[in-house]
């Protein structure tokens, strides 16, 4: 149990662990998504690879605010051969073209999204008045 704690945490707080079992699960569905990708038309492709895949790289992503640039390679790692496959592009092609023909934004760009949307959504609803207690707003002028 101990051995366990001292895996998810290490004294630095990299998050390699949890990477590392990210990227093991979405390769997995990244290559079975290569499998059937044949059968089906483009933009079922991108669903099923928006649903299953991106909803892990994007599942409490504003933990990875400050993470380490090796990390985020890593995760960024994952989208790209995840934009391959849906795009059915070979290995060798350069990657911000076809990100940027699906619409998807990167790993990095996708965090630095979602704090201020975090933000914004906790000063609008009414439920969550512990988190608005947190947040300031300053005037812009």
């Amino acid at each position: 149990m101990q051995f366990a704690i001292l895996e998810l945490f290490n004294h630095r707080l990299s998050f390699s662990y949890h990477i590392s079992n990210l990227s093991r699960s979405s390769f997995m569905h990244i290559r079975d998504l290569r499998r059937i990708r044949f059968m089906l038309d483009f933009k079922i492709v991108s669903t099923i690879a928006s649903s299953i895949v991106h909803s892990k790289l994007d599942y409490c992503n504003s933990l990875f605010l400050n993470l380490e640039s090796t990390q985020l390679n890593r995760l960024q790692l994952i989208q790209n051969s995840l934009a391959r496959a849906v795009t059915r592009m070979p290995r060798h092609h350069h990657i911000t073209p076809i990100l940027m023909s699906l619409h998807w934004l990167k790993i990095s760009e996708r965090i630095h999204l979602k704090a201020p949307s975090f933000n914004y959504s906790s000063l609008q609803h009414p439920q969550s008045t512990y988190l608005r207690e947190l947040l300031t707003i300053q005037p812009t002028h």
